[in-house]
């Protein structure tokens, strides 16, 4: 009985481990197994950045392009999504539009993400007197109205003019989208709102990374990374770092869904990205709280895209949690 159990030991061992790209694949069937809702919020995110790396060439005309003769037309075979008030194709701006949405979704938890492990980090390793002080500037910080810090931050930078410290194109750049110059003008215009939106999401993140920081630096492998001489830097590279990115994993995907609608709602109150250039939020309002009475579709249209991406990126944030952070495992 022994001799069979070594033999079977032994012939695991000699099994060839399979490749990465299997070892992916299986994780992501048996992720989308056990959350459906996950996977789904997966696929949406992986087709709105599709949708917004190619939209140059996925758009039917140039976003700003107008056809004075087909103003406000009913979605049709040569008009998919209809026509706005100067006969602007609608479908074409909604798609030139995800660009702003995948932008200031990721951007802004990349952002949060990395201000969260630097003042986190820092205020929970040093502790003492530098945890006292940052943690006092973290209350003030998360204290005050975040959509009035927003909107601070937007007026005093601004979006539009000439965008963002006069390194923006222009007013009337972009109108055909396969030109190239759509890359710089949406990303100097969309990193106003990433960053103003980052700043605010950080601080709730800040303190959540310090409490992980807190309890990890107590561990013996951190007495025993000391005793060795190893600098402080080295420590929370190699040793904190590690070990509270499955936590800024799980914090990043929740706030993605969060990011997405807030940009959605700054544009809707005139505070985003200006025109020309299109974002769902702006078309919610300028074409569709405008002009939306007897034309739903133009109310409709960048109100379901929203709808659907914060809905599927607050199930990926949700299922990513359950995954990564045994101690918030729900039930979905």
């Amino acid at each position: 009985m022994a001799v069979s159990e070594q033999a079977l030991r032994l012939e695991a061992l000699e099994k060839p481990y399979p490749p990465a790209w299997r070892r992916w694949v299986a994780g992501g069937i048996s992720f989308a197994r056990r959350k459906p809702l996950g996977a789904f919020g997966a696929t949406i995110l992986i087709l709105t950045i599709v949708i917004a790396v190619f939209s140059p060439w996925i758009a039917r005309y140039p976003y700003g392009e107008p056809h004075f003769s087909d103003t406000l037309q009913a979605p049709n075979g040569t008009y998919w999504f209809g026509t706005d008030i100067l006969g602007k194709d609608f479908f074409s701006r909604m798609v030139i539009g995800s660009q702003v949405t995948v932008l200031a979704g990721l951007g802004t938890v990349v952002v949060a993400a990395f201000l969260s492990v630097l003042v986190g980090g820092v205020s929970g390793y040093f502790g003492g007197r530098t945890d006292m002080a940052t943690q006092r500037l973290v209350d003030v910080w998360v204290a005050l109205p975040p959509i009035f810090l927003l909107i601070t931050f937007l007026s005093v930078l601004g979006t539009g003019g000439d965008g963002f410290l006069g390194l923006g194109r222009g007013p009337n750049v972009g109108l055909d989208p396969k030109n190239g110059d759509w890359i710089w003008y949406t990303f100097f215009r969309s990193s106003v709102v990433i960053f103003s939106l980052g700043i605010i999401f950080a601080g709730y993140g800040a303190r959540i990374v310090r409490s992980a920081v807190l309890a990890i630096k107590e561990n013996v492998y951190m007495e025993a990374a000391r005793a060795l001489g190893a600098s402080n830097v080295r420590i929370m590279w190699h040793y904190v770092l590690p070990n509270i990115m499955p936590l800024v994993i799980v914090l990043a995907s929740v706030n993605l869904g969060a990011a997405v609608l807030a940009e959605a709602t700054v544009s809707f109150l005139g505070f985003g990205i200006q025109p020309p250039f299109p974002t769902w939020g702006q078309l919610l309002d300028q074409d569709g709280r405008i002009h939306g009475v007897g034309h739903e579709w133009l109310s409709i249209m960048p109100g379901l895209a929203i709808f659907v991406c914060v809905y599927a990126f607050n199930m990926l944030g949700d299922a990513l949690r359950d995954v990564l952070d045994p101690r918030l495992r729900g039930g979905r």
